[in-house]
């Protein structure tokens, strides 16, 4: 049986000044707590929080916005709406740790925008990607779909 993971990558610019950065990481952890009797349907959770601090970075994780959530491999915002089209505007935390005018990732979700990720979409994407392993337990008692 093919092994169910969940791979989480969060990337991002600055956490210790970069408003956007920190509200994500502090969003993504507390929806982790929340959803922990849900994330027992996998058999591997891996969270791999990346700091993009040079261009060589960006290209390496083929980050176009900051901050952003990836599940298995794919955008949070195409999980969520079925396609990606990424918005921003300016950051003024992160250009001045950038050194040059900066725009920053901002959220489309259920009509609105946001600066920060809604915790709601961040939720919605990660149950969408556990829909995909329920019912595929090899125990009927295991109460996972």
């Amino acid at each position: 049986m093919k092994m169910k993971r969940l791979v989480i990558d969060f990337l991002y610019l600055d956490l210790s000044c970069c408003e956007r950065c920190r509200s994500t990481d502090e969003i993504l952890d507390e929806v982790l707590v929340e959803l922990s009797p849900e994330l027992r349907v996998i058999d591997h959770l891996s969270v791999n929080k990346i700091r993009i601090s040079t261009r060589d970075d960006e290209n390496k994780y083929g980050l176009k916005r900051s901050p952003t959530i990836r599940l298995n491999g794919q955008d949070i915002e195409e999980i969520v709406s079925g396609e990606l089209v990424m918005s921003d505007n300016y950051c003024g935390s992160c250009s001045e740790v950038m050194g040059e005018d900066t725009n920053c990732r901002t959220f489309k979700y259920e009509g609105d925008t946001s600066e920060n990720i809604p915790k709601e979409m961040l939720r919605e994407g990660i149950l969408k990607v556990l829909d995909q392993f329920k019912g595929s337990c090899c125990e009927e008692s295991c109460g996972c779909g």
